[in-house]
């Protein structure tokens, strides 16, 4: 059972108060306010003890509002705001007592369901109220106004079934602390971290949420520090979050003694992805990112990234940069399917065979065959105002042995060589 209180001349706030002193679990829209009065059957006694008392309470609040008792929520609602009073409904009988409504009224009340063309249309078939509406085949309505049809009949039916649409609440996702004593090992410090970082993670996994950056503020003697990570997927997991501070915090270990912190966790979307069942397993994403991060304390992070390809024409330039970072509201990246090559390093020395100046046989270490297809020449060059300029006519060959390669001469000394096999 449900209680509802609709009032249009009270604040919201009031009627809040009032539905407060009976449930802790208020729906509050359109100046109306709806809770659960099952638990008070027990308290109280029957719903006519439950009406009076609600009436009493606001009575002393001084709110004058109509109040409906019904087996959902919509219907006391639709019942509160059309009838003044009290108005009490027998399980079973919400058709009845939501007979005489309007139309529209309960376009009025869900106006986000239900389209307004939709009320044209049941007032051309001469619709006009609930009890009209309830009367029409269900089967019928439905194929004639799908989904949007059977819920308008339900709601004319009193047969909604739903829970409470209660306002979330605000959740904190940062963490303050601060030290009795200052901190001059890491260890420790992670050990405090670690359990922050557990606590921030179990309010994200209660919101349906996970991270996708971190931001962390050192309190130091002199001046605080700085850091923030941003993960390439959204993550959960408290430990692989305090191993990606622990790898950072090691790269780039506090200067002075750590007098306090405040810990952060930027929320979004969790990122669910399915797996293939005919596909082999690949990595877990948090997984790869630790490892990433323990590579880069290896080598450096300036050497861990993703190859991109440089403004010149020499062949085999790149540079790495960065690795993605999570996006806002974890929106995918569109990928584009490209050919790659798998380039020889250095390149194979090779011996072609010209027939009417194209490639016709090819001979290298680990490469022989026959040509079947070719492209070419393509004539590059590059840095001809240095001393290591180069000169060179590019191929792209499909041998008898299934694989296609390109390959080049060098325009200096005429040489031979098998640059790289397309993958």
């Amino acid at each position: 059972m449900y209680a509802s209180l609709s009032a249009h001349h009270a604040s919201a706030s009031l009627l809040v108060e009032v539905a407060s002193r009976f449930s802790p679990e208020v729906e509050l829209s359109a100046q109306t306010v709806t809770f659960s009065i099952a638990p008070l059957r027990q308290l109280i006694g029957s719903p006519h003890q439950i009406a009076s008392e609600i009436c009493r309470a606001g009575y002393e609040c001084k709110l004058q509002a109509s109040l409906a008792i019904a087996a959902n929520p919509d219907s006391a609602i639709l019942l509160a705001r059309h009838f003044r009073g009290v108005t009490m409904v027998t399980p079973g009988e919400e058709r009845l007592k939501l007979a005489s409504l309007p139309l529209a009224e309960l376009f009025a009340y869900d106006a986000v369901k239900l389209a307004p063309n939709l009320l044209d249309i049941l007032l051309r078939w001469g619709i006009k109220t609930c009890e009209d509406l309830a009367a029409l085949p269900e089967k019928g309505l439905s194929e004639r106004l799908g989904a949007a049809g059977l819920y308008l009949r339900q709601l004319a039916c009193g047969t909604v079934s739903r829970p409470l649409r209660l306002k979330a609440e605000q959740t904190s996702y940062t963490i303050e602390k601060e030290l009795e004593d200052s901190l001059e090992l890491l260890e420790p410090l992670l050990f405090l971290l670690s359990r922050a970082a557990g606590e921030l993670c179990h309010r994200l996994r209660a919101q349906s949420q996970a991270a996708r950056q971190l931001e962390l503020q050192l309190l130091l003697n002199e001046k605080p520090l700085f850091v923030r990570l941003e993960f390439p997927v959204p993550l959960s997991d408290p430990r692989t979050i305090l191993k990606l501070l622990q790898l950072h915090l090691e790269r780039h270990p506090p200067v002075a003694p750590v007098r306090g912190f405040r810990l952060h966790l930027e929320p979004v979307e969790p990122q669910r992805v399915q797996g293939g069942i005919f596909l082999p397993p690949t990595p877990a994403p948090d997984k790869l990112h630790v490892t990433l991060a323990r590579i880069a304390g290896m080598v450096g992070a300036e050497n861990v990234g993703t190859p991109v390809l440089l403004n010149t024409h020499r062949p085999d330039a790149f540079a790495l940069t960065p690795l993605p970072s999570a996006r806002a509201g974890n929106q995918p990246v569109p990928e584009m399917l490209r050919l790659a090559m798998r380039l020889f390093r250095p390149a194979l020395q090779a011996q072609v065979q010209l027939v009417h100046l194209a490639p016709k046989n090819i001979a290298a270490s680990g490469i022989r065959g026959r040509v079947l297809r070719h492209a070419g020449p393509w004539k590059t060059s590059g840095d001809w105002w240095t001393t290591a300029s180069w000169t060179r006519e590019e191929w792209d060959v499909a041998l008898d042995d299934g694989a296609l390669y390109r390959i080049y001469q060098e325009s200096a000394t005429h040489e031979w060589f098998v640059h790289a096999v397309y993958d």
